[in-house]
Order: C-alpha cells, then structure tokens, then sequence
C-alpha cells in the first residue's frame, strides 16, 4: 500500500491557509497518495459537511466528520491545517485563538454572544493535543503557542512560509512602465500597496491615514489595495481626507506580483499576522514593507527591507510611517535578495522532513 497523505483544511480557496493547503497537496503528489479534505468534495463516497450554516456549525460538524474518516493508520499522516481534526502534524497558521481574541476585544465582552468563540478553544486544544508535531510558521506564533499550551512546547517545529520564486521576484520591466500597464497613475509621487484580505485587521484604516497625512506634508500619494474585504468602514475617512481619486480598490487580481513590483511600498499594519504571505512576496519582488511587530514575518527583515511599527495605537506612529516614506531611499535588488532563500522549495523540503519523519515513527508502533 503506497503512503498517504490527507491534506485537511475546510475551506478552499484564496485564503493564506488555503493557499497552503492546495500548495502541500500539489507538492506532494509525486512521493505519496495525496487526499485533499475540503467541505463539499467527496471522499470516501459522501460529500464532506461544513459549508452551510453559521461558522461555528460548519467547524463543528466539519470536525466530526473527518474524525469519523478511515484515514488515521499506520500507513497515512493526516497534516490539518484546521481546528479541531484529530491529526498526526497540525499547522498553527492561524495562531492561538484566545489570544487573537483579546487582541480583537480587549476588555469589550461582546465576544461572549459569538458561539465560535466558546467552541474554537475547545477544537484548537485537540488539535494541539492530538498532533504529533506542531508547525509553526514563525517564532511569534510558537511563543504564542507556548503561552497558552506550555505542555505542547517539544513537539513545536518553526517553518516559514516560502514563495514562488518563478512568480515573486524583480521586473524586468520599468516601474512607470508596469503602472501604465496596471492602470496605475504614472505622476503619482508614491504608490503604497496594501495586499491582504480581512481589511480592518490588515489595518486599512492605518493605511488610509498614512495617505491623508502625506498629502497634508504636500506628497501626492495614492493607496492601492488589493484583496478581499469590507472598505465601507473607511469612507467617512476617506472622504473628509479628500482622497476619492487616490484610495484604489482592485479587489482580486490574477497577477499580484506585478503590484508588488510597481508599487514604492507595501503597508500592512495589521492588527496580528502569524506570518504574512504578501510581505514576504513584496520582499521577493524587491518591495519594501511597513508593517507591524505583531506580524511573524518581521523576522525575516532586515533594518534596510522596511519598517516595524512597535505600536499603531501610539499618537505619532502614523506621522513616523509617513516619515520613513518621504526621507528613505530602497535598494530592490538588496531586498529581494535578503529572502532569496525563503523559497517554495526549502518550505516543502522542511515539511518533507517533518512528514517523513512521522511514517518512521508509525513503522514501529
């Protein structure tokens, strides 16, 4: 019987986590039998539940659904990149809920009236208790990990995220060129970039003030952003700034990277990010990045790749941010290269490591 691997996650799609999950299936379909695990494929001859009713249903019944599945054997690993699944290796992309609930909070108990929130602990603890190894894909989630779960600390393993070195990486092309390519304006002063999904914790509302406050020091700058989100919380702002024109929404984009590319900065003070995808992107496309210490990937930057704001909520940190704009210069070529080998290949190879290592230890039980 050839090895199996079963790739659990509920969703599908173009989520960070989800981008993972088809990510580690593709990779890893030519050295074992592959199953990817979503609500609403079919596997073992019925469909998977979770895709209807409110969110904590859909975990929930997702949940005892592939508990009950004939994939836990001696001959299979099961990687969940979910809560709750019983499984050998279990990606902590998501973080610690309880403490991504005092960040989102506070002190505000209007999270008691949310079901997920009293369930997600619940699904989270079997998943760090049942795994064997725990992946974390930064050190800031593996302290986050051991704050909460100091008994799972020892089967904590650190890998970051890599990218698509074939896709994220410096242009050829002219800046100026790419803009008008893009539909960007070309006598912009600056164009910062915001790539993400979940707009209000990925700080677009920062964003928007860092924009108002350049125009306010004389700089003509425009905001792009690219993504998936609600914007509506941000109108009042944008329109007592004046910045109709220069606030621009994409939505989903097929080529994010030329947007990386064209753009001076990448801005993305979000609110708590295991490890950001887009900023290691812009990175690998020469980009630099603004972004927040609650953010996994600052420990892949360097002084000269950007800026980390300690904290968003102090008076002057948007006037610090709109600073660093105007009087930095960047040298994209030094950028892209200080996460060169942060690539696909050394990720799937640290998970190769970390999968084959569980077969071993199956053999002998």
């Amino acid at each position: 019987m050839s090895q199996q691997l079963y790739i659990v996650r509920r969703n599908s799609g173009f989520g960070g986590a989800e981008r993972v999950a088809e990510r580690l299936a593709q990779n890893f379909s030519d050295q074992f039998e592959v199953h990817r695990l979503w609500a609403g494929n079919r596997f073992n001859g019925r469909v998977i539940p979770g895709r209807s009713g409110p969110p904590w249903w859909r975990s929930w019944w997702y949940t005892q659904h592939i508990n009950q599945l004939p994939i836990y054997h001696q001959n299979s690993v099961v990687y969940s990149l979910e809560y709750g699944p019983n499984c050998d290796i279990y990606r902590a992309g998501d973080g610690v809920h309880r403490l991504n609930v005092l960040r989102r909070y506070g002190s505000n108990i209007t999270w008691m009236v949310n079901p997920w929130h009293w369930l997600a602990p619940k699904l989270e603890r079997n998943s760090f208790e049942s795994a064997r190894y725990i992946i974390a894909n930064s050190n800031l989630v593996r302290s986050h990990i051991v704050q909460t779960y100091p008994h799972v600390q020892d089967k904590i393993v650190t890998i970051y995220n890599g990218f698509d070195e074939t896709v994220f990486k410096l242009s050829s092309i002219d800046k100026a060129e790419l803009r008008r390519w893009l539909g960007l304006p070309i006598t912009a002063d600056k164009i910062l970039l915001l790539s993400g999904s979940g707009f209000e914790r990925k700080g677009l509302h920062h964003a928007v003030d860092i924009v108002t406050k350049l125009h306010r020091q004389g700089c003509r700058a425009y905001l792009v952003v690219v993504g998936k989100g609600d914007s509506r919380y941000v109108n009042k702002a944008i329109e007592a700034g004046g910045l109709k024109d220069y606030i621009l929404f994409k939505g989903l984009v097929d080529d994010v990277a030329q947007y990386y590319q064209a753009a001076d900065l990448m801005v993305l003070l979000t609110r708590y990010d295991p490890f950001s995808n887009s900023c290691l992107e812009a990175l690998a496309c020469g980009c630099p990045v603004i972004t927040t210490r609650n953010n996994g990937a600052i420990e892949v930057m360097k002084p000269y790749s950007g800026l980390v704001v300690n904290d968003v909520a102090e008076e002057d940190a948007i006037e610090l941010c709109a600073d660093y704009i105007l009087q930095q210069t960047f040298q994209a070529e030094q950028i892209a290269s200080s996460v060169s080998h942060l690539t696909s290949d050394q990720e799937k190879n640290a998970h190769l490591e970390v999968i084959n290592r569980v077969f071993e230890e199956k053999k002998y039980e």
